[in-house]
């Protein structure tokens, strides 16, 4: 690999290290928050929603974003505007935290929209390829904000925990800073505007955003819900519970590489598609039929999580012809599928309130695990939007 896509490869990996983290590093420190700052729980509850709804509502403008500017640059200033929110957040009470929040939530909704322009202009056929390790390095930082923040507030602080996190954001601002030199990243010319190119009126774009929204809905269901369900249907305590939710979050990270791995030996994506699909039906039904082997449901849900995200992205970059369409449609799917998405924790827990059990809720996720399905069987079809 040239000098330059090394270059590129590493402020794309380091930028997607900082696309989860500042949310992860929350739950760990969240006690201490709300005991420094008076938080309500409601509150509280948006120093994690609101990066989430950003994700949804500025793809869009993230997507214009990387046309105006060029989608290099776009991520150079959003890694500075991350850092500097990190730092902000800290400085003040709730009105501050929380408005640091939603910028950091601003600054990542561009990281995530354009990184398949980015690797789609810089990569070629290693696209793909390249897709899993960002996905990886995505997971790994969401696993590490959870699992560093903790020991790091013990001898700074809530505070200097959270803003030690924008550290990591400079750094890839500074890589990018270099890396954006280049042709690959330099200005608007690298996304192309592709106006001819109507995503929202292409039924393969729609079948990937579905893709999207119906992964991300099974993935913030068990997140939010895995540890009550383990309570009420094993039997668990809190820290099994805990334990359980830290298996399903790490073994993301293995998950995400999965997707590279095939692709590398079947550039086909019909039978990845199906075999996310039964990743994630397997622990559902599995805490449907026999919760007591929780151990075994969460290690696979873990990786059905990883493959997951890693398929949603891939497929935004192998369906799109070229940078600009990818720009446009990663914002379309991430638009589309965090919308979805964000409902998925509210409408199971409101049908295991009604129903007083999580019978129904785990049919439901069955559904839309089938449903998974048939969307990536259509998204993988041989087809470039654009």
């Amino acid at each position: 690999m040239p000098g330059r896509n090394r270059l590129l490869l590493a402020a794309v990996l380091l930028t997607a290290v900082n696309l989860r983290a500042a949310i992860a590093a929350v739950g760990p420190v969240l006690d201490s928050i709300r005991a420094d700052t008076g938080l309500s729980a409601a509150a509280a509850g948006l120093l994690t929603t609101l990066p989430v709804l950003c994700f949804a509502l500025l793809a869009p403008l993230s997507a214009a974003a990387g046309r105006r500017i060029g989608p290099g640059a776009a991520v150079l200033w959003s890694m500075l505007l991350l850092a500097v929110a990190q730092g902000l957040r800290v400085l003040d009470g709730p009105p501050v935290l929380l408005a640091g929040t939603l910028v950091a939530g601003a600054a990542m909704t561009v990281g995530n929209v354009l990184l398949p322009a980015v690797v789609k202009a810089g990569f070629g056929g290693r696209a793909g390829t390249v897709t899993g390790l960002y996905t990886a390095a995505l997971v790994a930082g969401a696993a590490a904000g959870a699992a560093l923040t903790a020991p790091l507030a013990g001898v700074l602080g809530w505070r200097g925990a959270l803003a030690a996190e924008g550290v990591l954001a400079l750094v890839a601002a500074a890589v990018w800073a270099r890396a954006a030199r280049g042709e690959v990243t330099a200005g608007p010319s690298a996304a192309p505007v592709s106006g001819a190119a109507p995503v929202w009126r292409s039924p393969v774009a729609w079948a990937v955003a579905a893709v999207q929204a119906l992964h991300s809905t099974l993935y913030f269901s068990l997140t939010a819900w895995l540890p009550s369900l383990l309570a009420d249907r094993a039997g668990t305590d809190a820290a099994t519970g805990s334990l359980a939710a830290s298996v399903y979050q790490v073994l993301g990270i293995a998950g995400s590489l999965l997707v590279p791995a095939v692709l590398a030996r079947r550039p086909g994506q019909t039978g990845l598609a199906l075999g996310v699909a039964a990743l994630w039906l397997v622990p559902v039904a599995g805490l449907l039929l026999a919760p007591a082997a929780w151990p075994a449901w969460a290690a696979v849900a873990g990786l059905a999580q990883g493959a997951g995200i890693a398929l949603a992205v891939t497929l935004v970059v192998l369906r799109a012809a070229d940078a600009g369409v990818a720009a446009r449609l990663s914002g379309m799917s991430q638009l589309v599928g965090y919308s979805v998405g964000a409902l998925g924790p509210v409408v199971v827990g409101a049908l295991s309130e009604a129903t007083g059990g999580w019978t129904v809720p785990l049919l439901l996720l069955l559904a839309v695990g089938a449903g998974l399905a048939a969307a990536g069987v259509a998204a993988a079809r041989p087809v470039r939007i654009g």
